[in-house]
């Protein structure tokens, strides 16, 4: 009797042991794929990239394919996903995730803790060039490879000399371009083109009135000035010396950052494909 209720204890626990490493293992998962672009062992193999990233940098990475953003921003959407699925290595869940967008055929990586450090506006925007060349043919898993091999080199760099972050709107939405449309939209911009050349032209016309017609010729009898020798002196030899500024290679030292919904800190950018 004892040894059958031994038997079925076991039993039980062995059930409860498994569902548990299934249970965990669902929730470890970082490849999602909504829309079964991968294949299974291609999610393997990215899944085993992933933890070798995990490992080395101590940097979690997750990779989301879908086509619904509950009606949020590419962006929204991204950090929600990391900060709602409890994503992230240590203390201040330190890692990146890239979303790929479908509906709105954009891809956005966002990044958290450390992440945001390493990963500066300019080492995303480059991130972003190498995946959106393979997004746009489709090859959704050279992507995430892609993205997988960047997050290597970087993590191995660290973060760049003198970096800084910056509580600024995402950077690729925020182009030069942008700032100078937002300017010529201002009408303070047309009010001050209009006083500045208003005082130009007041100016330019007080300048013409009562010009001196007199100069060295007017009293000077014709042929009465004749040069008889010249010479030139050297007097010194001023040397300007001008430091010119060269790229480091740090890859760019700001990263702009901004809070969830959460209200934890995210960093990151993205772009169209």
């Amino acid at each position: 009797m004892f040894k059958k209720i031994n038997v079925l204890l076991i039993i039980f626990i062995f059930f409860i042991t498994i569902c548990q490493v299934n249970i965990i293992s669902g929730e470890l998962n970082n490849v999602k794929d909504y829309l079964d672009y991968l294949t299974d062992e291609e999610e393997s193999a990215l899944q085993e990239a992933i933890e070798a990233v995990k490992n080395d940098y101590n940097l979690d990475v997750v990779i989301v394919i879908t086509d619904d953003t509950e009606g949020k921003s590419s962006m929204e959407f991204a950090d929600d996903y990391y900060d709602d699925n409890g994503y992230g290595v240590g203390s201040d869940a330190s890692g990146l995730l890239m979303l790929i967008n479908m509906d709105q055929r954009e891809v956005w990586i966002s990044t958290t803790g450390k992440a945001i450090d390493i990963f500066t506006d300019s080492r995303i925007a480059e991130m972003i060039d190498h995946v959106i060349s393979p997004l746009s043919e489709g090859n959704y898993f050279e992507a995430s490879n892609t993205f997988i091999d960047d997050i290597k080199t970087y993590g191995e760099m660290g973060v760049p000399q003198g970096q800084f972050r910056v509580e600024n709107e995402p950077y690729y939405k925020v182009t030069y371009f942008d700032k100078v449309l937002r300017l010529m939209k201002s009408f303070y911009v047309y009010l001050i083109a209009l006083m500045i050349s208003g005082i130009a032209t007041l100016f330019v016309s007080l300048s013409s009135k009562g010009s001196v017609t007199i100069d060295n010729h007017t009293y000077e009898g014709k042929g009465s000035f004749v040069l008889s020798s010249s010479r030139d002196d050297f007097l010194r030899e001023t040397t300007t010396k001008t430091r010119i500024q060269t790229d480091s290679g740090s890859g760019g030292s700001s990263s702009s950052v901004h809070s969830s919904s959460s209200g934890t800190t995210h960093g990151g950018g993205g772009g169209k494909f």
